[in-house]
């Protein structure tokens, strides 16, 4: 299975929970902080600002046939500015822009059946049989979420009702905020914008999951348990070291620095919380776990449909999708491309 992206983690979760948010719940009041987490100092990550050269693209030829892909990453600094001439003009000499693998799960049924499932989705986030995550994990790794929750999120009482994997996502979305991060939907906006400007196809790639009997699942989802402790504990201990290695990420991303873009603490990370997703009896059976494999299948086979009706082609693909012995430049070089690196070029 190659290792996704942070959002195809957070696109699978939200398919257990039927894809809506939980209604507020009320929840105890949290525990008393440790003595060190008030006077915690919020971290400060540094990041590159103005205009800065960007990520160079990656060149997969075979044969007659090439493709430039641009690889990008969420988030980014707030207040750069990336150069787009390298791939303007790789766009101006393609036939076709590969749009980001999209991932949609949606119940099986028709209108009514989705508004008849709309009462069993209050909670859904909730951890089972009203359990708080004091209840949860560990109750060394509990004082540290305490710690970080109120570095980060501060005083949110419905958080602590959450399974932990779903308060590691509140924990994260609102760390990245705090670090002068944002996310990176406006390069896709730039790239597409450019692409209409040379007449150039867009492709999408998307797959599909349709979910039988959804509230079925969803019920058995509410009762169930995750194995999502591993996950919670590495994410909370390591959310400052984390932020840091995303400043540092981010700034690699917008100076073209290819190297400084690998991460094997965050791969590990993010594989554990993959497994906690995807290892379930219920995700089992509702196919959650043939998704990662599903959708490179779908955008391999777009790349070759694509490049047999066009000498040159650009995509565009999240930087954790590419990278790793399982990424999917290694998969394009399995099936003959030669890849030439941004520093290569």
């Amino acid at each position: 299975m190659n290792l996704p992206r942070p959002a195809l983690v957070v696109s699978l979760l939200l398919c257990l929970a039927a894809a809506t948010p939980a209604l507020a719940q009320t929840a105890p009041p949290p525990a008393p902080l440790p003595a060190s987490a008030a006077s915690a100092p919020t971290l400060e990550a540094v990041t590159v600002s103005g205009v800065q050269p960007g990520p160079g693209l990656w060149k997969a030829p075979r044969g007659e046939h090439s493709l430039y892909i641009l690889g990008t990453l969420s988030p980014i600094p707030r207040d750069v500015t990336w150069k787009s001439d390298q791939i303007d003009d790789a766009l101006s000499h393609s036939g076709a822009l590969i749009l980001p693998p999209k991932v949609e799960i949606k119940p099986n049924v028709g209108f009514f059946g989705r508004l008849a499932l709309l009462p069993s989705l209050i909670g859904v986030r909730n951890a089972p049989d009203g359990a708080t995550l004091k209840d949860t994990v560990p109750p060394d790794v509990y004082q540290k979420w305490l710690a970080v929750k109120a570095r980060y999120i501060g005083d949110d009482r419905k958080v602590e009702r959450y399974r932990p994997i779903f308060a590691v996502i509140e924990l994260y979305k609102q760390a990245v905020k705090k670090a002068g991060l944002r996310k990176s939907g406006d390069i896709t906006r730039t790239i597409t914008d450019l692409a209409t400007k040379h007449n150039v196809k867009q492709v999408p790639v998307s797959y599909t999951l349709l979910v039988d009997d959804p509230r079925s699942v969803v019920k058995e989802f509410k009762r169930s348990t995750l194995d999502d402790v591993s996950c919670f504990t590495q994410s909370v201990e390591n959310i400052d070291a984390q932020l840091t290695d995303m400043a540092s990420r981010a700034n690699a991303w917008s100076t073209g620095d290819i190297a400084g873009l690998r991460d094997n603490r965050r791969a590990k990370q993010l594989q554990a919380c993959l497994d906690a997703v995807t290892e379930g009896g219920v995700a089992q059976r509702a196919g959650i776990a043939d998704v990662p494999h599903e959708v490179r299948t779908r955008w391999l086979a777009t790349v070759d449909e694509t490049l047999a009706g066009t000498p040159q082609a650009v995509a565009i693909v999240p930087i954790d999708d590419l990278l790793g012995d399982d990424g999917y430049l290694a998969a394009l070089k399995a099936k003959g491309y030669t890849i030439e690196s941004p520093d290569d070029l």
